[in-house]
């Protein structure tokens, strides 16, 4: 018997390269997901190389704007953010997540923090996009054997 495929939020600092990144990836696998920052400038577009990026992967960003954790109105299956750090400050803000808050890599069975591009260069951005891919593909790999 298959269940519905769980709506995912991600969540990195400034909603304009790794979260929406993750996003955009997730979604090209046929995952439900959406994106957010604990300390985003709402309304800010995607940063360019992560648009470019993602197309590797069939992925899109340039319709993205950023998004700050507190103008999530959903209420995802999961939260997974990029850092241990910011996991906990999800955690501190909506409590009522708690249960559904992990970091991206343990979630996906490789821990580790997810590093910022954020003022790198193009092959910075794409060594991150690389690893979100590899993260996600595991991730989908997990929740399909859990839905089937």
């Amino acid at each position: 018997m298959s269940k519905e495929v769980p709506e995912i939020l991600f969540v990195c600092t400034g909603n304009t390269c790794r979260s929406p990144m993750a996003e955009a990836l997730w979604k090209a696998m046929g995952g439900r997901g959406a994106s957010a920052g604990v300390s985003a400038w709402s309304g800010q577009p995607a940063a360019e190389f992560a648009q470019l990026v993602v197309t590797r992967y069939g992925g899109r960003l340039d319709s993205h704007r950023a998004r700050d954790l507190d103008e999530i109105r959903d209420d995802p299956d999961f939260v997974l953010t990029m850092t241990e750090s910011q996991r906990l400050q999800v955690m501190e803000r909506r409590p009522d997540w708690n249960d559904r808050t992990f970091c991206l890599g343990d979630f996906a069975g490789e821990p580790g923090d997810i590093q910022d591009p954020a003022g790198h260069d193009r092959e910075t951005y794409q060594a991150v996009a690389d690893r979100l891919h590899a993260l996600l593909a595991r991730l989908k790999e997990r929740l399909d054997t859990k839905l089937e």
